[in-house]
Formats: structure tokens, C-alpha cells, sequence
């Protein structure tokens, strides 16, 4: 028997569509929707993605979130259009809290966005094929493997920096390549949280261990970061 086409439109509470819908218009998304009656929901969608938002309270749903994947072609055209909408309409790209944008994931594949009431926008790149995952070689990439994970898929930014905070801690050769690595990885989350003095502090800290050439080279985007 042959299956007929299937249309999609996640639901996602709120407990103000207000909030809601001003945070999706500034994101970009146009306004289909914005009803009073027979309750309060709101219609919002961008290109082919519609999304409906409501207090679903009487649904049990009172602590309930929603979450969803969003696979997209060309997925840093996304993410650069958000950040400049949200950058025109709110002032600033929000880092943190609800709602955020997040980074791209450091292989590019990923990001997510976070509305008020921390429902999260999962964007993929459609075309993404995921690493074989390896062994770590040694406790640096071990600890990093960590907090990229941390970063990129739980979009935890705080327990990355506590667990860098840690690894800091137990360095014992600090004129190496590793703990200049945990030090750019720190600094890097420390100006997505807001920490600007600590954010300088590190990156002072990196610039002032003497590295081979061959460490600069391989591994000049991390060290960048900072």
C-alpha cells in the first residue's frame, strides 16, 4: 500500500506565548499565528520548519520541554543568520542561559538553539558523516575528548569549564603543549560565559609558553581559539 505524505509540526510549550513569539521574530522566523482564542498559541515558521507554541500545562506537561532535529543543507548559513537577526534585533547573540545560541560544533555539523523556556532547536548538517571515534593518545586529548562532548552535545558550557578547571589543577608540566591546549580550551569557553578578564588571563597564560613550531602548527586553530 502506498504511504502518504506526512507533515510534521512540533508543539512546544511555553509559559508565555509572549515571550515566545518575540523571541522566534527575532530569530527571524515569521509570524503565521498569534491567538487568543479558543486559547492561547502561536504559529511560527521559517521556510519548510512550522512550529506551534502554547501552555501545554494541561496536558501534564508543566515541566515538560520539547526538543527536535532540524537537518539543513548548508548549516553555517543558518547559524550566521540567526546570530546576525538576533545581534540586530536584541542588541547581542545570547551565549548562555535561556534563550542562547550555541556555537558550531568544532567539526562545524551542529548547533542548537534554545528558546526561552528551554526548548532546544537541534540544527544538522544533512550531509554529515559522523568520525569513527578513536582511542584518545594521551590524558590531554582525553580530558579535551570530554569537553567537547560536554560542549557540542549537551550544549553544557559550565560543566566544560568545570571539568577544564579540574584538569587544570593537576597539571604538572606547565611549559607543554597539553596544558597550552587546556588553557586554550578554557579561554575559549570563558568568552562564551561572559568571563572576559579570565578569558584575557588564559590567553595571556598561552602566550606565554614557548611551544615547537610543529605543536604551533598542528595544532594553530585550538591555540587560536583562546
Amino acid at each position: 500500500m502506498e504511504q502518504s505524505s506526512i507533515s510534521i509540526e512540533p508543539m512546544l510549550p511555553s509559559e508565555s506565548v509572549d515571550e515566545s513569539v518575540a523571541f522566534y521574530r527575532s530569530l527571524g522566523f515569521e509570524i503565521v499565528r498569534d491567538e487568543m482564542f479558543p486559547y492561547r498559541f502561536a504559529e511560527v515558521r521559517d521556510g519548510d520548519l512550522w512550529l506551534m507554541t502554547s501552555n501545554y500545562a494541561q496536558f501534564g506537561g508543566k515541566k515538560a520541554f520539547g526538543a527536535f532535529i532540524v537537518n539543513v543543507a548548508e548549516l553555517e548559513k543558518f547559524h550566521n543568520r540567526f546570530a546576525v537577526n538576533l545581534r540586530n534585533n536584541l542588541g547581542i547573540v545570547p551565549l548562555s542561559g535561556f534563550p542562547r545560541l550555541t556555537r558550531r560544533s568544532r567539526d562545524g555539523s551542529q548547533f542548537r538553539v534554545f528558546d526561552p523556556f528551554g526548548n532546544m532547536l537541534v540544527y544538522m548538517d544533512k550531509y554529515y558523516a559522523p568520525p569513527l571515534y578513536l582511542e584518545a593518545q594521551d590524558h590531554t586529548e582525553e580530558i579535551l575528548n570530554q569537553v567537547w562532548f560536554l560542549r557540542d552535545i549537551y550544549a553544557n558550557d559550565c560543566a566544560a569549564a568545570k571539568t577544564l578547571d579540574r584538569a587544570l589543577k593537576e597539571v604538572k608540566d606547565e611549559s607543554g603543549i597539553g596544558h597550552a591546549r587546556l588553557l586554550a580550551a578554557r579561554g575559549e569557553i570563558a568568552v562564551a560565559m561572559g568571563e572576559l578578564d579570565l578569558a584575557s588571563n588564559l590567553e595571556d597564560k598561552v602566550s606565554r609558553i614557548h611551544l615547537q613550531d610543529s605543536d604551533l602548527q598542528r595544532f594553530e586553530e585550538e591555540l587560536r581559539a583562546s
